[in-house]
């Protein structure tokens, strides 16, 4: 069944909103989150002609661990002094029944390359305000050091500690412009 979405300017609530990864580290799974997102979504008649355009503030970056979280702001990782945001700006929705694919161009060190996520609509509703909310999940696994974020050394006589490829998970709501 097509989603049904209030067409309209929706802005990206960052205090409901977060981009959670994942990445292998030894022999488990390292997750954290991005606390900081902001953005709009032009939400069209045609859903597939919708249009994102985000930003993360890559300094907002928590994994629990002080010293980790330090590291990953610096040069090794993210480089925040340098390259403080990460963007994401979308090219295009292909909708594949009641699957909804989101293309785009992420930006992450001043490297762009072309995404695509799984797109998840959540539900719509109003707000104890009266403010009208939408709500998204979209997931995808992006290739690290593609956008040169390597920070990567090798086990003794082994395999790098790190994986290359991140998992990410974004939990957007957002409300309609008036």
């Amino acid at each position: 069944m097509p989603i049904a979405i209030t067409a309209g300017r929706y802005s990206i609530d960052p205090a409901h909103s977060s981009l959670e990864f994942s990445t292998r580290f030894v022999v488990a799974r390292i997750k954290g989150t991005f606390t900081d997102v902001s953005g709009s979504i032009e939400v069209a008649e045609d859903l597939v002609k919708s249009t994102v355009q985000a930003e993360i503030a890559v300094g907002s970056v928590q994994t629990n661990v002080d010293a980790r979280d330090n590291h990953l702001r610096g040069a090794d990782f993210f480089d925040i002094e340098n390259h403080p945001a990460a963007r994401f700006s979308s090219t295009g929705i292909v909708a594949d029944g009641e699957r909804y694919t989101l293309q785009g161009d992420l930006t992450i060190r001043g490297t762009t390359k072309p995404v695509e996520l799984d797109l998840y609509f959540l539900g719509d509703g109003e707000d104890h305000y009266g403010n009208a909310r939408v709500g998204f999940r979209a997931t995808a696994r992006v290739s690290r050091s593609a956008f040169g974020v390597s920070g990567n050394v090798s086990q003794p006589g082994g395999p790098l500690l790190m994986g290359d490829a991140t998992d990410l998970v974004l939990e957007i709501q957002a409300t309609l412009d008036n």
